[in-house]
């Protein structure tokens, strides 16, 4: 009996692999204490949970012996997705962090189908308001949360 590797697999490896570089990445800054928490502290607990995750993805795939489809890069929806990361770039600075999250949420949108333009507004609202409350209020990060394009 051959081990073949499946999708489940692939990806868990993916994610151990990304772990594993950000893991290593992380080696240069300091941890810091539990009181005072240093610069590499959240990189490598976010490596370390990505590793755990692709183990765990990886050690459930599914061992049956049907075939599947072979794997395929869909690279039609690639465009959307680098066009998203783009609009957001472009939004950031004028449109504040909010309305640049819910344009790289629209946009990429295009590449799922069915589209569901009133979902995809939703999530990127919703999305927004907790990157807003995360990165802006949050870590004092400074970006303004709506921009100077709507005179705030």
């Amino acid at each position: 009996m051959t081990a073949r590797l499946n999708r489940q697999i692939l990806a868990g490896l993916l994610f151990v692999s990304i772990g594993a570089a950000f893991l290593i990445g992380s080696f240069d800054l300091s941890y810091g204490t539990w009181s005072k928490i240093g610069p590499g502290a959240f990189p490598a607990l976010i490596a370390v949970l990505l590793i755990v995750m692709g183990i765990i993805v990886g050690l459930s795939a599914r061992k049956s012996g049907e075939d599947e489809a072979p794997l395929r890069l869909y690279s039609s929806n690639l465009p959307v997705i680098i066009g998203a990361i783009v609009v957001f770039g472009l939004v950031i600075r004028g449109g504040g962090l909010l309305p640049a999250v819910f344009c790289c949420c629209l946009v990429s949108s295009f590449a799922s189908r069915p589209l569901r333009p009133v979902k995809s507004a939703i999530y990127g609202l919703a999305l927004g308001a907790a990157c807003s409350l995360a990165f802006v209020k949050g870590l004092g990060m400074p970006v303004s949360i709506i921009g100077p394009w709507f005179g705030f």
